[in-house]
């Protein structure tokens, strides 16, 4: 589970609020009038969230070129173009 600091929090144990990121592999949700600002998380999760946003523009600028493809040539038929969709939506 997620730990709550808030800004001032961190401000004044930001090495142990990095500490407890890197021991425990959870993130750490900083907030400032107890709404949300920012998440301090692992470099590893960091770094995985950053492939899958990649896979995720990837998945989506193929399903633009079956898009665009299917415009000009008009070979998938409206069935196949929604199973494109739903296959790019289940991937998320």
């Amino acid at each position: 589970m997620s730990k709550i600091v808030t800004a001032t929090e961190l401000q004044e144990n930001a090495r142990d609020v990095i500490d407890w990121t890197r021991t425990h592999g959870e993130p750490v949700i900083v907030e400032t009038s107890g709404e949300p600002l920012a998440a301090i998380l692992a470099y590893d999760e960091y770094q995985a969230y950053l492939k899958y946003k990649q896979a995720r523009t990837a998945r989506f600028a193929r399903l633009r070129e079956a898009v665009d493809r299917n415009a000009a040539t008009n070979e998938l038929t409206e069935a196949e173009a929604i199973a494109l969709v739903e296959t790019a939506r289940q991937e998320r």
